[in-house]
């Protein structure tokens, strides 16, 4: 139960400054962030994870959509990072469909710690994004 709620904290985090300091692909970023943790835990509220599983798999992929198309609009790198992860999310859900003897634990511990590092990743680039525009406003 603590790491639901350490983790909703860290998303939470996430979306409040992206909302502050974030520019707009910041915040798209959160808040795709927020509707995949939100879907994720209204459909499957017990995922079982002996088996693939098919609603965190769809909402993988929409997330990893959401995140290419940030990728594609800018130049910045920070979209990349957070879309690579995404992809390594949609491989642990491939590999498990293709692998059944996968064990449950390591699949879900995959599937959820991923998303950490696509939060921090939003959290620096929320942070960094008035600080990037500061400086070239003095050029």
């Amino acid at each position: 139960m603590w790491t639901v709620a350490i983790y909703y904290g860290v998303l939470l985090l996430t979306v409040a400054v992206a909302m502050w300091r974030g520019g707009p692909l910041e915040r798209w970023a959160a808040y795709t962030a927020l509707l995949a943790s939100v879907c994720t835990t209204v459909l499957a509220p017990k995922p079982n994870w002996s088996h693939i599983e098919y609603s965190i798999f769809a909402i993988d992929v929409v997330a990893l959509a959401s995140f290419w198309v940030i990728a594609l609009k800018t130049q910045r790198f920070w979209p990349y990072w957070i879309t690579g992860w995404q992809l390594i999310a949609i491989f642990g859900h491939v590999q498990k469909l293709m692998f059944s003897e996968i064990l449950a634990r390591p699949y879900a511990l995959l599937s959820m710690y991923i998303s950490y590092p696509i939060l921090f990743v939003i959290l620096y680039a929320s942070g960094s994004t008035r600080r990037r525009e500061d400086t070239r406003a003095r050029i």
